[in-house]
């Protein structure tokens, strides 16, 4: 991992978003908002996010359409997924997720990948909802941000709408990337096409209205109960902020790690959790950040604690993780044959 450059550069996009973060920082003042956190908050909170993070579970279920794999064992893959992110740069954790729940389920790796991808698009389309849906209720928003949330979400549905497209078109899809690909003989390979197409197909779900509509469904669940989490924890905190302010951050937090990634979401996170309290809301910077470091610790040690319960329980060690990081880095060359 340390020869990744991937990993080098989400080291410096944390550590500069970080410097960034403390910018005019009083750490006597820092350290008294940490103080000003209700411990008998911490139970409640824990039971909201668990509430916002088997959503997660049971929306990848349905992404599985026709396939119906267990759910304890989506949850528990599901769980070793976040693990591997919040140690490793470029989301290897979504590949590792798609491939062990594959492997131990009989499900072809494309058409498990497939699901990640179609759940990506669902988080991002429900995270430009909520922000078009809160922009009129934000004070002080110029007519471009308006504009730009409007554009974000028309961009969602046309990339919805075509994915529902090439699923539908598949023969014809296919025909035509084979005729782009012709030119070039290292794209000629029928394991390469055979993939292809599983992971085509993967898209079926959503021209299937019921299990798309659970899909839906459970991202509106996810994001809206996350944000009422965060929410709590500015209460929890000591700030006096309305639920919109919770929402807001979380859809800020979401975009900013689409553009820039880091692995955890360190530094990333803090400054645009910063940023949006202090710049929307008029938040003290001190306790805006002292906030963002104990939601993302909240978050992040139930991610860790999950991830490595459920490791332990699947049976994956570390050397095989490991393998799975090295097979994601080789998949980006030579894709796999589906089972």
């Amino acid at each position: 991992m340390l020869k990744s450059k991937r990993f080098w550069i989400g080291l410096v996009i944390t550590v500069v978003c970080l410097a960034l973060a403390f910018q005019g920082i009083q750490f006597d003042k820092l350290l008294e908002s940490f103080a000003q956190f209700t411990w008998w908050w911490l139970p409640i909170l824990i039971l909201i996010f668990m509430v916002s993070y088997v959503g997660r579970a049971f929306r990848w279920q349905a992404l599985f359409y026709p396939y119906r794999p267990r759910w304890t064992r989506v949850f528990g893959t599901l769980n070793i997924g976040y693990f591997l992110s919040n140690i490793t740069p470029a989301r290897i954790g979504d590949f590792a997720r798609a491939y062990l729940l594959g492997t131990l389920e009989k499900i072809p790796v494309a058409r498990a990948l497939s699901t990640v991808v179609v759940e990506r698009t669902l988080d991002g389309l429900t995270v430009v909802i909520f922000l078009v849906a809160m922009l009129p209720f934000i004070p002080n928003v110029p007519q471009e941000y308006l504009n730009g949330g409007l554009g974000l979400g028309v961009t969602g549905l046309v990339l919805l709408a075509a994915l529902a497209l090439i699923s539908l078109q598949q023969e014809r899809g296919i025909a035509f990337l084979r005729r782009l690909a012709s030119p070039f003989k290292f794209l000629q390979r029928d394991g390469l096409w055979r993939f292809i197409e599983h992971l085509i197909a993967g898209f079926a779900v959503i021209r299937a209205p019921r299990p798309l509509l659970v899909a839906v469904f459970w991202s509106m669940e996810v994001w809206f109960v996350a944000s009422v989490l965060t929410w709590l924890v500015m209460l929890a905190m000591g700030l006096q902020l309305p639920l919109i302010a919770g929402l807001l951050v979380q859809v800020a937090t979401a975009l900013a790690v689409t553009l820039a990634a880091s692995p955890g979401q360190w530094g990333i996170f803090h400054l645009t959790t910063v940023f949006v309290l202090t710049t929307v809301f008029d938040a003290d910077k001190n306790q805006a950040l002292a906030f963002a470091f104990v939601m993302h610790g909240i978050t992040y040690l139930m991610l860790m604690a999950l991830g490595l319960v459920s490791t332990w329980r699947e049976g994956v060690d570390l050397s095989r993780i490991r393998d799975m990081s090295a097979q994601n880095k080789a998949t980006d060359e030579n894709p796999p044959e589906p089972r």
